[in-house]
């Protein structure tokens, strides 16, 4: 939320203070029950529903009169952009309270860029960011502009390893305009902590640098040593399965070829299946990990990995690997 915007909508408001600090007590104390049955939640997390339990009880209380209901209503919910976009990956989180809110800003042009919230789980980061100012074309840019209404680039566009992902178009929300990205980290250990160089060159309409480098932490994982080899009948083809580290929405399986028959044309498939035998969605294989969908607090308590090579019609099946998750 700016401040500005916040600052002289409220100047002239008389707060009932008693009743406020009433209301953010009773915030603080649910937070407190919570906090105490939910012991493995993390700091982000809990900080978050302190938050957003007081910002609760303020909007809900029948005390708050119309001017403050008005200002508070602007407070933007967090991860709430990734519902208008379908992005489930965005909404688990935001309904966990594990998306953290930011208030990174950048001007150029005339155009204010705010980054209000940003999430690094597994092998993705997310992050929803607010554009406003006169200069903003009254639709997302026209037919001169890309379709999504933005362009961006990472590692001061000197790299062209920018990440791959998902963006949304822009969505016009009050004064400006709000969207949100997801981009998947390629590297092949996904780090404990990173910073996100990232660089907007196009807002509806508008050209200019709109520059961040975002610091954030990865949400807490689960990370299981595997150390077992699978092979072909005829010993030809083998794989080995080095660890798999379970995400709050997804994981990730690290895995090496040992050997294979050297046949032209071979191409390499890899399954994963729960533990009541359904098939897991999976994301990406490549760089020997496999990234797939798999919600860590509904974890299963073992997967079963399936893996083959085809040569045209022709299948090779390797020992299928129970991986245990207790």
């Amino acid at each position: 939320m700016q401040k500005n915007l916040f600052d002289s909508s409220t100047n002239d408001i008389e707060l009932p203070k008693d009743e406020m600090m009433l209301a953010i007590d009773r915030g603080i104390e649910r937070g407190e029950k919570f906090r105490k049955t939910n012991k493995l939640t993390s700091v982000l997390k809990r900080t978050s529903f302190f938050t957003s339990t007081a910002a609760a009880l303020l909007l809900t209380s029948g005390f708050i009169f119309s001017p403050v209901t008005n200002v508070l209503a602007q407070v933007p919910l967090i991860g709430g952009i990734y519902e208008k976009y379908h992005w489930q990956m965005g909404q688990e989180l935001a309904s966990e309270q594990l998306i953290t809110e930011i208030n990174e800003t950048a001007q150029n042009n005339g155009v204010e860029m705010v980054i209000t919230s940003i999430f690094y789980d597994g092998s993705y980061v997310g992050l929803t960011f607010k554009a406003t100012g006169e200069t903003l074309s009254d639709s997302i840019g026209g037919e001169s502009s890309p379709e999504s209404g933005l362009t961006y680039e990472m590692f001061d566009g000197k790299d062209t390893s920018t990440w791959p992902g998902t963006m949304g178009s822009l969505t016009k929300e009050g004064d400006g305009y709000v969207g949100a990205l997801i981009l998947k980290n390629p590297n092949s250990i996904a780090e404990s902590s990173l910073t996100l160089p990232i660089t907007f060159t196009h807002i509806a309409g508008v050209r200019g640098e709109w520059a961040f480098n975002l610091a954030i932490e990865k949400l807490p994982s689960k990370q299981y040593a595997i150390g077992q080899t699978v092979a072909s009948e005829d010993g030809k083809y083998q794989i080995e399965f080095q660890s798999i580290n379970v995400g709050q929405t997804n994981a990730i399986l690290s895995y090496n070829i040992l050997s294979t028959a050297g046949v032209e044309g071979e191409v390499f498939h890899l399954k994963i299946y729960d533990s009541k035998g359904e098939e897991l969605l999976q994301n990406s294989l490549s760089h020997s990990k496999a990234i797939f969908d798999m919600n860590s607090g509904n974890a299963d308590d073992f997967i079963t990995v399936e893996t083959s090579f085809k040569i045209g019609d022709k299948e090779i099946k390797l020992e299928a690997l129970k991986i245990n998750l207790d």
